[in-house]
């Protein structure tokens, strides 16, 4: 199916439609992301990767370049890789003074995410905050700080537990993310969900 997208033609004919409204150097960019979110949703990863890095070289969609890079490397297993073109896509946005809330919402609650199944908990508790302040309407997010929050609360009182016991503070009980491993198998299927499915596809999927 791939062999069959007419890449050449869409993009030409689109910028001749909007040439009004906005150069065809923007446009060229805003439809690399929209391409390479197509590739993403099919996974198919090297190709979409090849359209978010194409779309790089347009400042004015840089953010969701990075954005959409941070989704296929999440996809594929590597996190800490996405984590990093998550903070990309979050200061390239600084960098353009934009104020994407949506965006940026998506960010934040990806990178909570990350930080929850590295065990990085209250990060995880901060990324939801953060997202929730950007917009507190969104379920997802609030179940997920909300597991962060259980999470945290059950680690400190192990530990204080473990104080009492030890005498030194040290976690006598083992490895606590050993305990907690049911608890992600559970949650890690809810958290990858679509949140925003059947939104404009302009972000992507949400990962």
């Amino acid at each position: 199916m791939r062999g069959n997208l007419s890449r050449g033609i869409l993009p030409a004919a689109i910028c001749f439609a909007l040439l009004s409204l906005s150069s065809c150097a923007r446009v060229q960019g805003k439809l690399l992301i929209m391409e390479g979110n197509f590739f993403t949703a099919r996974g198919f990863y090297t190709e979409a990767i090849s359209s978010y890095l194409r779309a790089l070289t347009h400042d004015d969609v840089a953010p969701y370049a990075e954005y959409g890079l941070a989704s296929v490397y999440f996809a594929l297993g590597e996190s800490s890789i996405a984590m990093e073109r998550y903070r990309a896509a979050k200061l390239s946005l600084e960098e353009l003074n934009r104020d994407d809330r949506e965006l940026r919402h998506r960010i934040y609650y990806n990178m909570g995410i990350i930080y929850f199944e590295k065990g990085e908990y209250h990060e995880a508790v901060n990324a939801f905050r953060n997202a929730l302040i950007l917009d507190g309407s969104r379920m997802e997010a609030k179940r997920n700080l909300e597991l962060s929050l259980l999470v945290v609360g059950r680690i400190g009182t192990q530990q204080d537990y473990a104080a009492e016991v030890t005498g030194d503070g040290r976690e006598g009980a083992g490895d606590t993310s050993a305990i907690f491993e049911y608890i992600r198998q559970m949650e890690r299927e809810q958290w990858r969900n679509r949140e925003w499915a059947g939104e404009n596809d302009w972000y992507g999927p949400d990962y």
